[in-house]
C-alpha cells in the first residue's frame, strides 16, 4: 500500500511539472512565436528522459530540435526561457554553445541518429561509460540519413526513442507512416498487453510466473506486431506505450537503461498534447507566428500562381518534402490532389524524383526552403543539370530567417547553384515580379530555379516589364552612382536614394544571377565610376561576386562594393531589423557608407 501511495504522489509531481512547462512553452511562444505544437507533444517524454539520465554526463540528441522547448526548460534556461528566439536570447533548436546540455546543434531533420551513433561509438573507442539517447519524430525515419545511420547501427548500445506522433509538419505520409499506424492498429495486440501489464502488476516481486508471463508476452508480441522492421537493423523493440504517461515512460526508459545491445522505444504521443486547438490543428499550429507571417506572402503568391498556371497546362506536377503549407503548395494540393506529391522529409529524393517525372515527360515544380535544399546539391548537379531537364524549382526563405538562426538562414543557394552548368538562377523584386517570373520559367525549357524570402507582406502592384531570359530591368538612370541590387533588395536600393538626393542614381532590378545581363552591366560600367551591389546573400559566392568574376574575365576595371552578408554562420535575431543593424546593412548604413565612399573618391 506504501508503494501505491509513493505512486500516487511521484505521478502527481510529474503532472504538475508537465502544466508547469506547457504554461511556460504556450505564453511565451504566444509573444516570441516558436515551434508550438511539436514542443507539447514531448512534455513528458522530456520529463521521463531528464528523471531516468543525467543529461550533464549522458547525451540526449534531439532530432531536428523542434521538440527541445521543454529539455532548455528542465536544464538550465528555465529563467531565460522568455528570451527564446529573440536577439541576444536562447535559440529554438538545442544549441552546444548555449549550453552543456545541448549535445548536437541540430536544425534539419534526420541527424540524431547518425551523430548519436558516432558519440557512442566514439565513447566506446575511448572506454568510458555513459549512455546515448537518441530521440527521433516518426517523419525523421522518411529520411535517407536515418536509414542510413539505422544500417550502420549493428551492436552498439544506443537507445532510440521513437517519438510518433503521425506528423512533420503535415501529417506524414508513405509506407513508414502507415507501417507505424499498423502497430498501433493492432487493437488484440494491445487487449493482450493489457492484460498481462495488469497481471503482472497483481504478483510480488520477484514471483517465478513473472519471468514466464514476461516470455510469452514477448512471443505474443513478435508474432502479432510487424516490429521486424526495426529487428532487422539489430535494434530490440519495445513498445508502443503511452507518451504522456511519465510513470510508464520512466519504467520503459530503466528498462532501455538497462540494455546492453541497441534498441528502440517506440513512443506514442499526441502533437499539441494539452492544448485543445494545437491539437485539432496540428499543423497550423507546428509553427506559432508562421503561417500569420505568410499570410502575404511570397510562399502564397507562388502557389496560388502555380495553381492558375496549372489550370492551363496540364503536364505541371508540384512536389514538396513535407512542407505544402510552408510552401504555398498547400492551394495546389486542395485544387489538383491527383498532381500533388508530398514526399515526406526528403529533399534529394524529391529532386530526383522530379527528374524521373520530367524525363517522363511533366513539367515539375518542386518547392523547398534554402536551407534543406542544401541536402540535395548532389541531385541537382548528377540528376536534373547533367540532362538539362525542364525542372523548377521554387527556394523558399531565400534570405534571413531571423527568429530560427544560422540552421535556417537562407543565405548560401546562389554560391552553391551558380557553379553548375545549366541552371538558370533569378529572384523578383516583389510578389508581381515571381508570377511573371514562373510563368516565363515553364518556357526556358531548362531546370530554372527562383529563390525568395519569407516576407510578411509582398508588395503586387508595382509596374513589372516581361521576363525575359538573361536580361535585367532598369529602374531608374542616373550618371553619378549605380546600384545593382537583386530581388527585394531594390526596395532597400529606393531607400538608400531617397536619404541621398544630391546624387544622381541609376538602379538596377538584375533578376537574374545567371545568366547575368552581360550587356546592361558592361553599361553601367561603362558610364558610372562606381558600382554597388546589394544583395540577402553571403559575400562568398553570391550575385556580387558573380558580377566581380564576369568584370576579371573580361579584364574591366571597375569600382566593385558588394553589400552582402559576412561569409560566418549569422545568429539568431527577434528579427531582420536586429540583424541589418548588427552587420550595418540598413539602408541608412548604405547610405553613409556610399556617400563617404563617392565623396572619398573623388
Amino acid at each position: 500500500m506504501e508503494k501505491f501511495f509513493n505512486w500516487r504522489k511521484k505521478n502527481r509531481k510529474y503532472i504538475e511539472i508537465a502544466q508547469e512547462i506547457r504554461s511556460l512553452i504556450e505564453k511565451t511562444t504566444e509573444v516570441n512565436g516558436g515551434h508550438l505544437a511539436s514542443n507539447l507533444g514531448i512534455v513528458e517524454l522530456s520529463i521521463a528522459l531528464h528523471e531516468v539520465f543525467d543529461s550533464g554526463g549522458d547525451r540526449i540528441i534531439f532530432d531536428v530540435s523542434h521538440q527541445c522547448y521543454a529539455h532548455k526548460i528542465l536544464t538550465d534556461r528555465r529563467d531565460r526561457f522568455s528570451t527564446l528566439r529573440q536577439t541576444d536570447g536562447i535559440s529554438g533548436f538545442t544549441s552546444p554553445g548555449e549550453s552543456f546540455h545541448d549535445v548536437f546543434f541540430c536544425g534539419h531533420a534526420g541527424t540524431a541518429l547518425s551523430s548519436a551513433l558516432g558519440i557512442a561509438m566514439a565513447r566506446d573507442r575511448l572506454h568510458q561509460d555513459y549512455h546515448v539517447i537518441a530521440v527521433i519524430g516518426d517523419a525523421s525515419l522518411t529520411n535517407g540519413l536515418t536509414l542510413e545511420a539505422l544500417n550502420n547501427i549493428g551492436e552498439t548500445r544506443l537507445i532510440v526513442v521513437l517519438n510518433d506522433n503521425g506528423y512533420a509538419i503535415a501529417k506524414n505520409v508513405g509506407f513508414i507512416a502507415h507501417y507505424l499506424s499498423g502497430i498501433m492498429r493492432s487493437n488484440i495486440y494491445n487487449r493482450l498487453k493489457d492484460f498481462f501489464k495488469h497481471g503482472l502488476r497483481k504478483l510480488p516481486f520477484g514471483h517465478p510466473l513473472i519471468h514466464l508471463l514476461s516470455r510469452i508476452k514477448r512471443g505474443i508480441k513478435a508474432f502479432l506486431l510487424p516490429s521486424s522492421f526495426f529487428e532487422c537493423y539489430g535494434l530490440r523493440y519495445i513498445g508502443p506505450i503511452d507518451g504522456h504517461n511519465v510513470t510508464d515512460l520512466v519504467d520503459a526508459l530503466n528498462f532501455c537503461k538497462r540494455e546492453k545491445h541497441p534498441i528502440l522505444l517506440h513512443v506514442k504521443t499526441k502533437k499539441g498534447y494539452g492544448n485543445v486547438r494545437a491539437e485539432n490543428c496540428p499543423e497550423e499550429a507546428h509553427g506559432i507566428g508562421i503561417s500569420r507571417q505568410n499570410s502575404d506572402g511570397y510562399s502564397q503568391i507562388f502557389g496560388r500562381t502555380l495553381c492558375d498556371l496549372a489550370e492551363k497546362d496540364s503536364r505541371i506536377v508540384a512536389i514538396t518534402a513535407a512542407m505544402a503549407r510552408g510552401t504555398g503548395l498547400n492551394f495546389f494540393q486542395q485544387k489538383f490532389p491527383e498532381r500533388f506529391f508530398d514526399v515526406g522529409i526528403a529533399e534529394g529524393h524529391a529532386i530526383t524524383f522530379a527528374a524521373g517525372l520530367a524525363k517522363a515527360g511533366l513539367l515539375p515544380v518542386c518547392a523547398i526552403y534554402s536551407t534543406f535544399l542544401q541536402r540535395a546539391f548532389d541531385n541537382i548537379f548528377h540528376d536534373i543539370a547533367l540532362q538539362n531537364l525542364p525542372i523548377i524549382i521554387a527556394i523558399d526563405r531565400a534570405g534571413l530567417c531571423p527568429q530560427d538562426g544560422p540552421t535556417h538562414h537562407g543565405l548560401f543557394d546562389i554560391a552553391f547553384l551558380k557553379s553548375v552548368p545549366n541552371l538558370i538562377i533569378m529572384q523578383p523584386k516583389d510578389g508581381n515580379e515571381l508570377s511573371k517570373m514562373l510563368e516565363a520559367a515553364i518556357h526556358f525549357h531548362a531546370p530554372c530555379c527562383i529563390r525568395y524570402p519569407r516576407s510578411v507582406r509582398v508588395s503586387t502592384d508595382s509596374h513589372c516589364t516581361a521576363v525575359e531570359l538573361g536580361k535585367g530591368e532598369i529602374i531608374q538612370w542616373g550618371k553619378d552612382i549605380c546600384l545593382i541590387a537583386l530581388g527585394d533588395k531594390v526596395s532597400v536600393a529606393m531607400a538608400v536614394i531617397e536619404k541621398l538626393p544630391h546624387y544622381s542614381f541609376t538602379i538596377i532590378n538584375a533578376r537574374f544571377v545567371k545568366p547575368l545581363d552581360e550587356i546592361l552591366i558592361i553599361t553601367c560600367a561603362r558610364d558610372h565610376k562606381k558600382i554597388y551591389i546589394l544583395e540577402d546573400h553571403v559575400q562568398a559566392g553570391g550575385f556580387g561576386s558573380a558580377v566581380a568574376e564576369f568584370f576579371t574575365q573580361r579584364n574591366i576595371a571597375i569600382d566593385l562594393h558588394i553589400f552582402a552578408w559576412p561569409n560566418c554562420f549569422i545568429p539568431h535575431a527577434s528579427n531582420n531589423e536586429d540583424l541589418e543593424k548588427m552587420f550595418h546593412l540598413t539602408a541608412d548604413d548604405i547610405a553613409v557608407s556610399i556617400a563617404n565612399d563617392f565623396e572619398g573618391g573623388k
